[in-house]
């Protein structure tokens, strides 16, 4: 079974941003360079729904206005299209990023300012990276991949049955967890069968990802033969499905899930143990609550 990039296109994206430049890896904080909004207030924008998962939304990028992003709460650095930099005359600096089984060079440039809806950031560093091979697998354009290093300036929601970002306070549901923010990913605590594990929450990635240096003892019911997927480098790295019999998400128990178990490089630094697809569990809206350093959610 090969699955290629139609179901992992932005899971490669997520695991190659883990580690990139130690140095520039800031907390996911409000501060000075972003604007947020006021107590109370939400202001909501429509968004485009690909493959069930992938979210599209309008934003800008300095004096460029009404470009097509990717919202990715896995991608750090937040990446950019090269025909961005281009016409936005960036300067271009070398650096190096790890992939889930190696490691790779890469451009980095900082941006003047990205503004989603209410959201603007200046000031910030992204990843150049060639994205036409998203932009054939969605059959759109895609000018950038916006992660939490942008969106971290506010609270805001995900509903993917009205297909809405919802820029404000987050609406409480009967389902939620604490989360820890940084480097900066929202991490929750979870147990897959009696086995504690910290997931990186994901809206880039359509299926529950563990890495296999991580897992503490072999998971020991095979659900199927070895996936296949290829990472923006080029390169395959091999997923083995596992089913999980039982799995509870702080105290909310979400039933057996199949997982995607990936061997990865074992001296990356992770510090989380494998990627939290919101799609794959078959969530209707997701809120991501830096307030109170929560995530809330409805099915």
């Amino acid at each position: 079974m090969k699955t290629g990039f139609l179901t992992f296109i932005l899971f490669a994206i997520c695991a190659a941003q883990t580690r990139l430049c130690s140095s520039q890896t800031p907390d996911c904080r409000r501060d000075a360079s972003g604007t947020k909004l006021g107590s109370g207030n939400a202001i909501e924008l429509p968004i485009q729904l690909y493959r069930d998962y992938v979210v599209v939304v309008e934003g800008s990028i300095g004096n460029m206005e009404k470009l097509t992003f990717v919202v990715d709460t896995g991608a750090y650095p937040s990446v950019i299209d090269q025909k961005i930099a281009i016409a936005l005359g960036l300067k271009e600096r070398d650096g190096e990023v790890a992939m889930v089984n190696r490691s790779v060079q890469t451009k980095l440039a900082t941006l003047p300012f990205v503004a989603v809806g209410p959201v603007r950031v200046e000031d910030v560093p992204v990843r150049v990276q060639d994205l036409s091979f998203i932009e054939k697998t969605l059959a759109r354009r895609i000018d950038a991949v916006v992660g939490l290093d942008v969106l971290c300036t506010d609270s805001f929601s995900i509903d993917y049955r009205t297909k809405r970002l919802r820029f404000g306070p987050v609406r409480r549901t009967r389902s939620s967890v604490s989360f820890e923010t940084g480097s900066p990913f929202v991490i929750v605590k979870a147990l897959l069968d009696d086995n504690p594990v910290r997931l990186m929450v994901d809206t880039g990635t359509s299926v529950l990802v563990l890495f296999q240096s991580h897992l503490k003892r072999p998971i020991p019911q095979s659900a199927g033969t070895t996936a296949t997927a290829t990472d923006v480098g080029g390169g395959d790295y091999r997923l083995q499905p596992m089913l999980i019999p039982d799995t509870h998400l702080g105290r909310q128990e979400l039933g057996p899930l199949t997982a995607f178990v990936v061997a990865d490089q074992r001296d990356d630094a992770r510090d989380f143990d494998g990627l939290l697809s919101v799609r794959g569990l078959h969530l209707e809206e997701i809120g991501f609550d830096f307030e109170n350093h929560e995530i809330s959610w409805r099915k």
